[in-house]
């Protein structure tokens, strides 16, 4: 299978993901577009390139290879199947209760062997997004599930 023709469209898609999402975050109001137009136009603009890099090696006629093995395959599906039940989670149990769960798991799945390590650096990046949210910038969090448990 060559490596090009299954980047191209790839690459394609997220270039059109990276745009819908320029569109929906050039409406925010104010100040709070800026950030999300950056990560946005930064994100799409890799993409354009990455699309421009496959286009010119399917047109040189590069050969590049790859073979997908079939525990490469079923590890991809469950990124998948994780990203939308992480999605699904976010919106049932709370966004600081889903990434307490999903980030360990999915690291343990994908062969990180420290779980010491992978849960401490999760509790971390998520006490620092709640003191940034809740303590830094007084903005009123959604109630969700481990708020709940810690009384907050």
């Amino acid at each position: 299978m060559r490596k090009a023709a299954v980047e191209l469209p790839v690459a394609l898609a997220l270039c059109a993901l990276g745009v819908g999402g320029l569109i929906e975050a050039s409406g925010y109001r104010g100040q709070s577009s800026y950030f999300p137009l950056a990560v946005l136009g930064f994100g799409t603009a890799l993409a354009v390139v990455w699309a421009g890099q496959c286009s010119l090696a399917l047109a040189r006629g590069a050969h590049p290879r790859f073979e997908a093995r079939a525990g490469d395959l079923a590890r991809f599906g469950f990124v998948l199947l994780v990203i939308v039940l992480y999605t699904l989670a976010v919106a049932w149990a709370g966004f600081f209760t889903a990434t307490l769960v999903m980030v360990p798991a999915l690291a343990g799945v994908l062969g990180y062997r420290r779980w010491g390590i992978a849960i401490l650096a999760t509790l971390a990046f998520v006490t620092v997004l709640y003191g940034v949210f809740r303590l830094l910038l007084s903005i009123p969090l959604p109630r969700e599930a481990m708020l709940g448990f810690i009384g907050g």
